[in-house]
């Protein structure tokens, strides 16, 4: 670990500039904090990639909304949509599903699977790899 890396240094450069122990502890808390900075820093960046980005372009997406046979308000997503076939690429290739929510996703989830009322086309490729995609997805909240 970089604390334990750092603590024989700073107490040899201690020593040898006879340095006061409370001068000493002030250094090596300062390495600490900074330490400390760099991992939040980096952990922060892959929360925002892996998490609020996703988010944020998921909510891009238009939800559409209709009746379904039973006379219910559905609200889906259009499984023809390039856009949206880009959008579910890109979140099943860097969801972590450990730092995401489930329940939100479990909603996106249903919201896209219900397009599947609406398609016209089963053996469109967007249509495909959309379904593929909210699959992979589903899975890795199993």
């Amino acid at each position: 670990m970089i604390h334990s890396n750092l603590l024989i240094p700073i107490l040899h450069i201690s020593k040898l500039f006879k340095l006061p122990s409370d001068i000493t502890h002030l250094i090596y808390f300062y390495i600490i904090n900074n330490s400390a900075q760099i991992i939040i820093d980096k952990w922060y960046s892959f929360i925002y990639i892996h998490n609020t980005n996703l988010c944020y372009i998921v909510n891009k997406i238009p939800i559409l909304q209709d009746f379904n046979s039973s006379g219910n308000l559905i609200t889906y997503y259009n499984l023809h949509d390039k856009k949206l076939s880009i959008t579910l690429s890109i979140c099943a290739k860097y969801i972590k599903y450990s730092i995401s929510d489930k329940t939100w996703w479990s909603n996106f989830i249903e919201n896209g699977f219900n397009g599947i009322n609406f398609i016209d086309n089963y053996m469109d490729p967007i249509v495909q790899n959309n379904i593929l995609c909210l699959t992979h997805i589903l899975g890795c909240f199993q």
